[in-house]
């Protein structure tokens, strides 16, 4: 019951964050025909010139990317996506827990045979679903739009669908990391009113971290070099350059999110 419930109460949220994305990801895929125009590459190429390596470090050109390689330039796009799909992961958690309180159904659920520990799971996996859906439908989109590149101008689909699956392998994990943080901050809340806003900027204020910590240098850059989306980001995962430290870090941070949301909302104090 709690799992249909909360996948149909998400469904609104599913698509027109998927509409939003979508329309993003169509308009940053079609730059990539303007950089197989020699031209065009040639002023793109004078423009990364002029930046410093800061610069271009923060803005997310790194070193080694082949914009004129569709796997190369599908990494590069989806790590500005990333973070627009790590937003609405997090605000799938955010929502989560404090929703039935918000809405004055807390009552009818616990009208029913069901613990809290059922509640928390059952939401968590509707979640995991509801974003598994959103970006299983991006990957479609994402195909879609490099199948019509493909018409126009020779790409090598099979290394576009490896750097697709690989791309969404990774943010899959990444978006969970900031769901787990998102349901964390739901077990302890009893409204929903600022869940959303209070997640964008989370994940705002996680990127100027990011930001800052590349400029600044030193032990601070090697911290957030740990962050999830530095470890998780698209370009890393299309050249398999894995931090397997790293990953193991986010997943340990996944764990902790999700078992304190459990503790918190077993021994929390519901208005029914």
């Amino acid at each position: 019951m709690i799992f249909s419930r909360e996948v149909k109460s998400n469904l609104s949220k599913l698509f027109a964050w998927l509409l939003v994305i979508s329309i993003l990801t169509g308009l940053l895929m079609s730059i990539y025909i303007l950089m197989l125009d020699v031209n065009m590459k040639s002023i793109f190429d004078s423009f990364l010139s002029s930046l410093s390596e800061n610069l271009k470090n923060i803005l997310g050109f790194k070193k080694g990317i082949d914009y004129t390689d569709i796997s190369d330039y599908l990494g590069f796009i989806f790590q500005y996506v990333f973070v627009f799909i790590v937003m609405f992961a997090m605000q799938l958690g955010a929502n989560s827990l404090a929703k039935e309180q918000a809405q004055g159904s807390i009552g009818y659920i616990y009208s029913n045979p069901i613990s809290r520990s059922e509640i928390v799971t059952q939401k968590f996996l509707a979640n995991m679903l509801t974003y598994f859906i959103m970006l299983f439908s991006l990957a479609l989109v994402t195909f879609g739009i490099v199948y019509v590149i493909h018409m126009e101008v020779e790409v090598n689909m099979q290394m576009a669908i490896f750097a697709i699956a690989k791309i969404f392998g990774g943010m899959f994990i990444g978006g969970l990391v900031f769901m787990s943080v998102g349901l964390f901050f739901s077990s302890m809340s009893k409204s929903t009113n600022f869940t959303e806003g209070t997640s964008i900027l989370f994940v705002l204020l996680t990127l100027l971290i990011t930001v800052f910590g590349k400029v600044y240098g030193a032990t601070f850059k090697v911290v957030v070099e740990k962050f999830t989306l530095e470890i998780f980001n698209p370009v890393f995962f299309v050249k398999e350059e894995f931090d397997i430290a790293g990953i193991g870090i986010n997943l340990v941070i996944l764990i902790i999110f999700v078992l304190l949301s459990y503790i918190i909302y077993n021994s929390k104090e519901l208005d029914y």
